[in-house]
C-alpha cells in the first residue's frame, strides 16, 4: 500500500496538497522505502542547494544491479569519493593541509585524532580518509563494510552540519524481479547497518513485504547548474562553496581574504520573478548586480551549454552580469580570476556611486 507523503485527504476522499511540511522531513530515518512521482534527476535538483531542514543527501546511480553485496560496495565507494572530494569541509582545522608532505600529514594525524576525541567518529577511519584526501587516492578495504557506512555516513553529515543522511539510489528500467530483491536487500543493509536514510527511484514498479512505497509532489525548478551525470551528485549549502567543488573552495579561500569581496552570495537560489523559474547560480553579489559561474568540464555539451544560456538570458533580462569562468582557471591561475571580478565590482560600485551623487545634486549647483 502506498503511503502518500505532503498530503492529506479531504471530507470526500480527494487529495490535497498540505504545505507545512516539505516531502523530505516526512520521511524516516534509517529506512528504506521506494519513492514514486519523481524520478532522481529532480529530487536531486530539488534539493540543491540544500534546504536548511533536509538531511544530507548523496544521489548515486547504479548501472547494473548484481547482488546485495554489488549494491552496497558500489554505494560505499561512490560515498567514499564524495567525502574525499569534500574535504576539508569535515575536518575543523584542516583548511590549512594543502598536500601529502611529512608535515600536513603529521598534522592531519593530529586534527582526526581531536575531531575523534569530541564526537562518535572513529579515529582510525577518520585518519585514513584525511590521508586518502591529501594523497588523491582510495583508503582500500582496511575497514569492514559496517564501519565504512558509518564512518562515511558521519563525515558526510559533518560536512553539511546534519544529524542525518539520505541516500537517493537509482536504477535503469527493466530489472528483474531477482535484481529487485538484491536492490532492496542492499538498501536494506544500508539502512540498518549504516544508518541511512535510503530512497529507492526507479522506472520500475517494485513491489516488496519488506519496504514501503511512498508518493511524494516535487516543484517545477530549473535544472542546478552543479547537476552532472556523474554517478554520484551531493548539493550544494545554501551560502557556503560546493563541499564537492576545489575550484569554489579555492575561489572563496582567496576571496575571503579581499575586503572588496565583502557582500559575496554563494549558492542561494534566486528568482527574477514569481513568473519564472527558480536558479541557483554558483556566486552573486546581488547589490552590484553581479553573478559568477564556476564551469566544469561538463558544461562544453551542447545541452548544458544551451542550459546555461538560458539561464544567462533569465539573469541577464533581470540586469545581472555574468562572469563564467572554467575550474581549470581558477586551479592554475585564481589570482587572474579574482582580479577580473575585483575590476567589475569595483568599476560597477564607483559607477553606482557617481550615479547617486548625480541624483543627489539639486538643480543648477
Amino acid at each position: 500500500m502506498p503511503v502518500h507523503v505532503g498530503f492529506e485527504f479531504d471530507v470526500e476522499g480527494s487529495l490535497k496538497t498540505r504545505h507545512e511540511t516539505p516531502w523530505y522531513a516526512r520521511l524516516p530515518d534509517s529506512r528504506a522505502v521506494v519513492l514514486r512521482g519523481a524520478d532522481a534527476h529532480h529530487i536531486a535538483v530539488s534539493l540543491d542547494p540544500l534546504p536548511h531542514d533536509a538531511p544530507a543527501v548523496a544521489t548515486i546511480h547504479l548501472v547494473d544491479v548484481v547482488s546485495q553485496r554489488g549494491v552496497v560496495t558500489t554505494v560505499l565507494d561512490n560515498l567514499e569519493t564524495a567525502v574525499r572530494d569534500s574535504f576539508p569541509t569535515w575536518l575543523p582545522g584542516g583548511d590549512y593541509l594543502e598536500g601529502p608532505n611529512r608535515l600536513d600529514l603529521l598534522a592531519s594525524r593530529r586534527l582526526s585524532l581531536e575531531l575523534a576525541s569530541t564526537s562518535e567518529h572513529f579515529g582510525p577511519f577518520v585518519t585514513a580518509m584525511t590521508e586518502s584526501a591529501l594523497r588523491g587516492r582510495p583508503i582500500g578495504r582496511e575497514f569492514i563494510d559496517q564501519t565504512r557506512a558509518e564512518g562515511l555516513r558521519r563525515l558526510l553529515a559533518d560536512t553539511y552540519h546534519r544529524r542525518s543522511v539520505a541516500l537517493v539510489l537509482s536504477v535503469e528500467a527493466g530489472q528483474s524481479s531477482y535484481q529487485h530483491s538484491q536492490l532492496i536487500a542492499g538498501c536494506m543493509w544500508l539502512a540498518n547497518s549504516g544508518g541511512f536514510a535510503v530512497w529507492i527511484v526507479s522506472p520500475d514498479d517494485m513491489i516488496s513485504d519488506h519496504i514501503r512505497v511512498v508518493d511524494i509532489s516535487i516543484d517545477r525548478v530549473l535544472e542546478s547548474s552543479k547537476f552532472t551525470d556523474q554517478r554520484i551528485h551531493i548539493p550544494a549549502l545554501a551560502g557556503k562553496p560546493h563541499p564537492g567543488s576545489t575550484a569554489e573552495k579555492k575561489l572563496e579561500k582567496v576571496l575571503a581574504t579581499c575586503e572588496w569581496a565583502s557582500g559575496r552570495e554563494w549558492n542561494q537560489p534566486f528568482q527574477a520573478t514569481s513568473l519564472h523559474e527558480r536558479i541557483v547560480v554558483d556566486l552573486r553579489w546581488p547589490g552590484e548586480k553581479c553573478v559568477v559561474e564556476v564551469d566544469g568540464d561538463e558544461h562544453r555539451h551542447p545541452v548544458k551549454f544551451a542550459r546555461d544560456h538560458q539561464r544567462d538570458v533569465v539573469l541577464q533580462l533581470d540586469g545581472y552580469a555574468v562572469l563564467r569562468f572554467t575550474n581549470a582557471q581558477i586551479l592554475d591561475d585564481v589570482t587572474a580570476v579574482v582580479s577580473a571580478i575585483e575590476k567589475y565590482i569595483k568599476i560597477k560600485r564607483e559607477s553606482t556611486a557617481r550615479t547617486a551623487q548625480i541624483e543627489g545634486t539639486p538643480r543648477g549647483e
